[in-house]
């Protein structure tokens, strides 16, 4: 399996020595111009592009040519962009953009919502399951995209949920937040992959959700198995486990 190591500007050289970075040193202005931070001269394999401050509105193609010239200039195996929510230009950028990679043999990682607009680039999807069991939701994704299609997104985060949870969403927990919860047992849940522990607090039940080298071990495994060859890990947050990650 390839896994791209997911690093900001100040952590490029560092990650790069550990393995193929995904650099988040690069940024689209809402003037559509592209902005690029020092990563000490390393030479990434993938740009990470920071988009959520693109509307989707401009003119698509100078974007295009843009990032697919400094991809090939450089010798980068592609890119990564972070894009906002679809609006019907974005989803038009990115067809141009799909197009645009596969011409020139690039590498494009979008996330999931964006995998209709753009059928040759690689369907980016999290790590972390909250209902079901894991196992089964690869399942799906496989047979939906195809494996080789399918890249997961993996950080090492404490997801909490308040209970019920209608939308099946979570928000990230800060460390400072984690050192005021109560006193936490963990678990590990074997159907999500992952470690768990529920609270209480001023009267509404809680279920925190994390990873470890163990439950992200677990995951890579299973993803695998089911045939997808490409794994994104957040540097910042596996660094110290990236030694027993296999």
């Amino acid at each position: 399996m390839e896994i791209y190591l997911t690093a900001p500007p100040d952590l490029t050289r560092e990650a790069s020595e550990r393995g193929p970075v995904s650099a988040q040193a690069f940024r689209v202005g809402r003037d559509l111009r592209l902005y690029e931070a020092p990563m000490g001269g390393v030479r990434p394999a993938l740009m990470d592009v920071d988009a959520s401050a693109f509307s989707g509105y401009g003119p698509h193609e100078a974007l295009v040519n843009r990032l697919v010239t400094l991809c090939r200039r450089r010798g980068y195996r592609g890119m990564a962009p972070d894009l906002p929510r679809p609006n019907q230009g974005l989803l038009a950028f990115c067809a141009c953009l799909d197009r645009a990679s596969a011409r020139y043999g690039l590498e494009l990682y979008l996330p999931e919502r964006y995998a209709g607009a753009a059928p040759g680039a690689f369907v980016l999807v999290p790590a972390q399951n909250t209902s079901g069991t894991y196992a089964a939701r690869l399942e799906r994704l496989c047979d939906r995209y195809g494996p080789e299609r399918v890249a997961l997104e993996a950080e090492r985060v404490y997801t909490d949920f308040s209970l019920p949870c209608r939308t099946g969403r979570g928000i990230l927990l800060p460390p400072k937040r984690l050192a005021s919860l109560p006193p936490l047992t963990p678990f590990f849940s074997p159907e999500l992959c992952a470690n768990y522990a529920s609270y209480t607090e001023r009267g509404r039940a809680h279920l925190l959700l994390w990873d470890d080298a163990g439950t992200l071990n677990r995951k890579l495994s299973l993803a695998r198995a089911a045939g997808i060859r490409r794994a994104f890990l957040y540097y910042p947050h596996t660094a110290d486990i990236l030694e027993e990650l296999r």
